[in-house]
């Protein structure tokens, strides 16, 4: 067995998408001679947005897990907004904030490199300190966001020499809401410059899609080192909708969180103008939907749509297992770009056979990665006549009888026990 220390903000009781990557390759690595050792914040110390305290049943027993304490201003961050939650992806509306909110946002911006939630880099190192003290270490792997984890894995290669790899889930000084802090000059170097360092200094760098491996290829001298382990679904967590749960409209299910950044106006307009013309067409929103969006969604389509708030993980699958369509939204980003960006959810839409429409910028891989499974269709945010037209043979074809699922297994590719082994074997070649 390898043993493997691995060091993540985001751990069961944890919800969302930044739990569900380490959470599996740990569930299925003892399958594949690893054994991994765990640390992660204390969540009585941690600022997660949402909380799914059922995870904890997926961790598998006799896993060591060690949590540490935290300092975290992003608790006096999100105090600012009062009833309002810093959104779990991207940043408040700075047009709607309070100027104590903009201040705030400043402070996290300008004084906390690379993001507020490096107070727990200090407590995690000294845990790792002692663990790697005290065992047999093969390899240590840093995952992120939030990308200040990374630090973490810098400081361990330094003083042990041990074999570090640094996993990162998302784009770094890219990522698509990054503009949008407004970082000084400064601080914006400082940041890249960090980024830079923890790229070229890393033994091996995994990441979760092609795009973000060219990004960061860019930054260093060559992609030898950058490996591609997507995300995936757990195939104990699939889920089919009964016969007897048929529903009484054709319903398209979003799962996740949203807000107007996503940019889904267009998309909007095309259900508005199918339901002018009598169609029965219904959009579920299942997780958290930033109120202004909400509030234009119910103008919009009134009755139509409707939205169940946070739900648990396996709830979340099993509302979209029901749905008849589902939408996946890549955010246009910096510039119109964020082709990188491949949502956790994208491969336990692909698990429902659902068919998929995805709104992403051009050249997107979660659109590749779609299309490649014979999945659905991708088409750029402002697509309306591509978006319509594709809408309305999914609906003619539903309201027929007939049977719109995806008739093929293309996606099994992405089931996390394959990608568990891939990991492993990465592993394994690196130490």
């Amino acid at each position: 067995m390898k043993k493997v220390l691995i060091i993540t903000y985001y751990w069961p009781p944890s919800g969302g998408p930044g739990v569900q990557r380490w959470l599996k390759f740990v569930k299925y690595f003892h399958q594949h001679g690893i054994e991994p050792i765990v640390v992660t914040v204390d969540e009585k110390k941690a600022s997660y947005p949402v909380l799914d305290p059922a995870l904890e049943n997926e961790i598998p027993v006799g896993t060591r897990v060690f949590k540490t304490n935290s300092f975290e201003p992003l608790r006096i961050f999100s105090s600012f907004f009062k009833k309002e939650k810093v959104p779990y992806a991207g940043i408040p509306d700075r047009n709607k904030m309070s100027l104590a909110g903009k201040l705030s946002l400043y402070i996290r911006a300008n004084y906390f490199i690379p993001d507020a939630r490096k107070g727990w880099n200090k407590y995690a190192y000294k845990q790792c300190c002692s663990i790697i003290e005290n065992e047999k270490i093969d390899c240590i792997v840093t995952t992120s966001p939030p990308h200040s984890t990374q630090l973490i894995g810098l400081k361990l290669q330094k003083k042990y020499g041990v074999k570090w790899i640094a996993d990162l889930r998302d784009p770094w000084t890219d990522m698509y809401y990054y503009s949008k802090l407004h970082h000084n000059k400064r601080a914006k170097e400082k940041d890249s410059n960090l980024e830079k360092l923890v790229l070229s200094m890393a033994d091996l760098i995994t990441v979760t899609s092609n795009e973000t491996k060219n990004l960061f290829a860019k930054k260093i001298s060559g992609s030898e080192k950058i490996h591609i382990v997507t995300n995936g679904y757990d195939e104990a967590d699939i889920t089919t909708s009964s016969t007897n749960d048929k529903n009484n409209a054709f319903t398209i299910g979003f799962s996740g969180t949203i807000s107007k950044e996503f940019g889904i106006e267009t998309f909007l307009t095309c259900i508005k103008k199918h339901i002018d013309t009598q169609k029965n067409i219904h959009i579920q929103f299942v997780g958290n939907v930033e109120p202004a969006l909400k509030n234009e969604i119910e103008t919009i389509l009134g009755s139509h749509a409707s939205f169940t708030g946070y739900v648990s993980h396996k709830q979340a699958i099993h509302y979209s297992a029901k749905a008849n369509v589902l939408l996946l939204v890549v955010p246009p980003g910096q510039d119109g770009k964020n082709s990188s960006t491949v949502p956790g959810k994208t491969f336990e839409y692909l698990s429902t056979q659902n068919p998929v429409i995805c709104l992403a910028p051009p050249h997107s891989s979660a659109v590749e990665i779609i299309e490649q499974c014979d999945a659905g269709r991708g088409f750029t945010h402002d697509d309306e006549i591509g978006i319509g037209t594709y809408l309305n043979s999914l609906y003619e074809n539903w309201a027929s009888g007939k049977n719109i699922k995806i008739n093929n297994t293309n996606f099994k590719q992405y089931e996390r026990k394959t990608l568990a082994q891939q990991m492993a074997g990465i592993i394994k070649r690196l130490t």
